[in-house]
């Protein structure tokens, strides 16, 4: 959705925009996360085996931050290319076993970088 203006007023100032919130999707089992800028939240209570494909050059700026909501040992693998360029080097994220654990990571140019982690180790 494109930034909203307040028109009843006449005049679009930076005061007049207004910012949709995160997109949430939550995670209750394993499977694969969509390529969309949001939050996950993973609630499955056991370790969950999550998957996030290659993403597109159209892509680019897609911003996807995971984050548990149970204390357990959940994994987001980014097959083939892995975070941070790293490829099987780097494709599994391993979420120490507590709540509020999780990353953030941005598509540029095919890959996932990793531009904020909570202890999540990545192997």
């Amino acid at each position: 959705m494109g930034n909203l203006y307040n028109l009843k007023k006449g005049v679009a100032t930076q005061d007049d925009l207004l910012t949709a919130p995160d997109y949430v999707t939550v995670a209750s089992a394993d499977g694969a996360i969509a390529i969309q800028s949001g939050i996950v939240v993973v609630t499955k209570g056991t370790a969950c085996a999550l998957t996030l494909g290659t993403p597109t050059t159209a892509q680019n700026g897609t911003k996807i931050t995971i984050v548990s909501a149970t204390a357990a040992a959940h994994t987001v693998t980014a097959a083939t290319i892995g975070f941070n360029a790293a490829d099987a080097a780097g494709d599994v994220g391993t979420f120490g076993a507590a709540i509020g654990n999780g990353f953030t990571c941005v598509a540029y140019g095919g890959e996932w970088l990793v531009i904020g982690n909570t202890n999540v180790t990545f192997a």
